[in-house]
C-alpha cells in the first residue's frame, strides 16, 4: 500500500499581499518560491513559500484576496500550524519576535512559541527533538541556518465529530492513532473536539486545505479507488504544473488535498531564480 510521506503544504487566505510577504519573507525568514494565481481564479494572486527548494512540507502557501472579511472559527475548521524550529533555537526566536514586536506566547515545556500571522493564522514554532533534522537553507538569510525554520510538523483540526474524523484517516489514509504522518518524522495531524453548534466561515487568516505528500500519481489513484471504496466526498483529481493533486472531502467537510513530490517548482524557473517572476495560466 502507498504511504503519505508528510505534509506537502498548507494554503490559507491573506487580505494584504504586501503585509503576506513581509512577514513571511523577513520575519520569518522563508523564501518567495512561487508568485503564480489561483488556478480556478486566475484575478487571485497565490503565493508559496518555503526553503531554499521549495520542498515539500516546507510550504505555506496564500491567495490573496483584498476585499476578504472577517473568518469565524467555531466547527470545523483547520486550527494552529506547528513549525519546527532547530532545538536549542527558542531563545533566538523569542528575541527576533520581540525585535519585530510580534505578540507571542511562551511554552516553556513544551519548548514552544504560539503567534499569530498579520491575518490571525494561528503558528506554533516548536523545537524539534532530532537534533539532526534538516531542510535545504536559505542562503544570503540574515537568520542563521541553525535558527532557520525547518518544516510543517501538526496541523490542529477542529471538529464536533472527532470519532468520524478518526476513521476517515484510518480508513483512507491507513494512517494509525494518534496520527503520525510518517513513523520517522514529528509530523503529526491533531483531532481537538469543538463544543459549539455555530459554523465556522473562511475568512482572512483561515485555512483553505491541508495538502499531504504521496510519492507518484500512481498513489494518488489508488487512494482515489480508496476513497471511492469508503464512499467519501472526491471533489477532484487534477494537474496542477507543480504536482498532481486529489481533493478529497472530510466527514466534518473540510478539503484535504493528496499531492506528489514532482515535478516541483523548477519546471518553468531556474532554482536560483524561484520566485523571482510572476507565472499565470491559460484558461
Amino acid at each position: 500500500m502507498p504511504e503519505v510521506k508528510g505534509f506537502h503544504h498548507i494554503s490559507a487566505f491573506t487580505k494584504s499581499m504586501e503585509d503576506n510577504l513581509y512577514f513571511y519573507t523577513h520575519i520569518m525568514g522563508l523564501r518567495l518560491v512561487k508568485q503564480t494565481v489561483h488556478q480556478e481564479n486566475f484575478q487571485t494572486p497565490h503565493l508559496f513559500y518555503g526553503d531554499y527548494r521549495g520542498t515539500p512540507g516546507t510550504l505555506l502557501t496564500f491567495f490573496v484576496y483584498p476585499n476578504i472579511g472577517q473568518s469565524y472559527k467555531n466547527d470545523p475548521y483547520f486550527g494552529t500550524v506547528t513549525l519546527t524550529i532547530p532545538k536549542g533555537s527558542m531563545k533566538y526566536w523569542k528575541n527576533r519576535l520581540k525585535h519585530y514586536t510580534i505578540k507571542f506566547e511562551t511554552d516553556i515545556e513544551q519548548s514552544s512559541i504560539n503567534l499569530v500571522d498579520p491575518d490571525g493564522l494561528g503558528l506554533r514554532l516548536q523545537e524539534s527533538i532530532d537534533r539532526n533534522l534538516s531542510t535545504a537553507p536559505i542562503s544570503g538569510s540574515e537568520i542563521n541556518e541553525k535558527h532557520q525554520l525547518i518544516q510543517i510538523s501538526k496541523v490542529d483540526i477542529h471538529t464536533s465529530i472527532v470519532d468520524k474524523e478518526k476513521q476517515f484517516l484510518k480508513n483512507w489514509l491507513a494512517l494509525s492513532d494518534p496520527f503520525m504522518l510518517n513513523p520517522t518524522s514529528e509530523e503529526q495531524i491533531n483531532l481537538i473536539e469543538s463544543h459549539t453548534d455555530d459554523r465556522s466561515r473562511l475568512g482572512r487568516g483561515s485555512i483553505d486545505h491541508i495538502a499531504l505528500t504521496v510519492e507518484t500519481n500512481e498513489n494518488l489513484k489508488y487512494f482515489k479507488v480508496r476513497a471511492e471504496k469508503y464512499g467519501y466526498q472526491i471533489e477532484k483529481l487534477i494537474d496542477r504544473h507543480y504536482f498532481i493533486s486529489l481533493y478529497v472531502k472530510s466527514p466534518s467537510g473540510l478539503r484535504i488535498e493528496l499531492a506528489t513530490e514532482r515535478p516541483g517548482f523548477t519546471i518553468d524557473e531556474p532554482l536560483k531564480q524561484l520566485g523571482n517572476r510572476k507565472i499565470t495560466f491559460n484558461h
